[in-house]
């Protein structure tokens, strides 16, 4: 049976760690019972294989990815090793007025810290589209660009392998003209030159020990170039597989195999 809510032994943890607010935003059954997934079934459990955590990305619920969790699972994994919350509405706020905010960042880094602590070993993260720059801005830490918010130091040494797929790393192609609100603003948005972007991107190799990005020459909804720069290969990254003719959907749902190399092996085949 494929569980999309913590397990009890997992939510358990996190009421006792962190309290029941903090389990809350992360589990998000505010939005239904199918907005998480992850945990041990009980404290016999243990993983085997290091954690792995899926960030989706705009206006998808972390469910989008039941068909990479599925994946997973039917290679070995199991729900102690393979974690996911959602971060926004899931769709309510329309496409256009999406940006990265200091809440969802924080959400995510929460998700991190917290499987890190609960599962004992080193994580792996797996973003998707715009949930690679908030994962990133997660893992730097430092200051939210909108709030002001301390969130704290970088989680590198937490972080074993970090795959971009079809990342939203340096904008967006939408966005070449800069829109006060929403997706596209200067400030928390994908314009190539937002505040949020510069800041994950004026540092490199921080997101883990290894790190690699998945991405297309047809991407039809961040794009491939953007302000003369390529939008999603993470600079200073361990590697790369670039994909001619996906679609920004085929990339993510196209490449569970390479996604999952890239975790166990470091390589893409």
């Amino acid at each position: 049976m494929i569980r999309t809510e913590f397990t009890p032994h997992f939510r358990k943890f996190l009421h006792e760690s962190y309290g029941v607010s903090m389990a809350g935003s992360l589990e998000r059954t505010d939005l239904g019972m199918d907005a998480s997934f992850g945990g041990m079934q009980n404290s016999n459990d243990k993983p085997s294989k290091q954690a792995v955590i899926l960030v989706h990305g705009i206006t998808n619920k972390i469910t989008r990815f039941m068909p990479m969790v599925n994946f997973l699972y039917s290679q070995g994994y199991k729900s102690a090793e393979v974690y996911g919350t959602t971060w926004g509405d899931a769709g309510v706020t329309p496409l256009g007025l999406v940006d990265m905010k200091c809440s969802y960042v924080k959400q995510i880094r929460s998700l991190i810290i917290a499987v890190r602590q609960y599962t004992g070993t080193q994580v792996d993260v797996i973003a998707y589209s715009m949930g690679s720059p908030i994962a990133r801005k997660a893992i730097l830490g430092g200051q939210c660009v909108d709030t002001r918010e301390i969130l704290g130091p970088p989680l590198t040494e937490l972080i074993d392998t970090f795959v971009s797929v079809a990342g939203a790393n340096y904008g967006s192609a939408l966005c070449f003209v800069p829109i006060p609100i929403g997706t596209c603003n200067r400030r928390t948005g994908l314009h190539c030159e937002s505040a949020f972007l510069q800041d994950i991107n004026n540092q490199a190799r921080y997101e883990g020990s290894f790190v690699y990005s998945i991405f297309s020459t047809a991407d039809d909804k961040v794009g491939f170039r953007t302000c003369g720069v390529p939008v999603s290969p993470i600079k200073g990254g361990t590697g790369y597989v670039k994909k001619d003719g996906l679609n920004h959907d085929q990339v993510m749902d196209n490449t569970h195999h390479l996604q999952m190399n890239f975790i166990t092996k470091h390589l893409p085949k």
